[in-house]
């Protein structure tokens, strides 16, 4: 015969609160993997960014004469045909030192501003070569 004082199994308690700790660290782990999507999406944001950057940087210092201006490309550099998935702001300008030299600062931002990440800058020397 059995003895039917002895316990087997779990409770309705104790099944209840393994299912809300489990849903807890469920959420938890959803919420990480959210935040972690965000801060790569923004993270290849500055990326390309970056990229676009140096390249207008060396444009303009293989330039002879480099002059102050803006535009709007895509990831690529290109102007944006269509639908593009990033479009970017680019501004640079040229500051004189000297009749043969210059600071030129190019900052390029995800388009439109405030979107997504925020604005690279990088200033580079120009100086005329005979």
């Amino acid at each position: 015969m059995r003895d039917s004082t002895r316990d087997e199994g779990f409770s309705l308690i104790e099944a209840l609160i393994a299912c809300g700790l489990l849903a807890t660290a469920l959420l938890s782990v959803g919420h990480l993997s959210s935040a972690a999507i965000n801060m790569l999406m923004d993270a290849r944001s500055r990326t390309e960014a970056t990229i676009l950057a140096v390249s207008k940087l060396e444009e303009l210092c293989a330039s002879s004469a480099p002059v102050a201006g803006a535009d709007t490309v895509d990831a690529r550099g290109q102007p944006p045909q269509g639908a593009v998935a990033r479009v970017f702001e680019r501004r640079w300008s040229v500051a004189a030192v000297s009749p043969d030299a210059a600071i030129l600062t190019v900052g390029v931002s995800a388009a439109p501003r405030g979107i997504a990440g925020r604005e690279v800058r990088i200033a580079g020397g120009w100086t005329l070569t005979p």
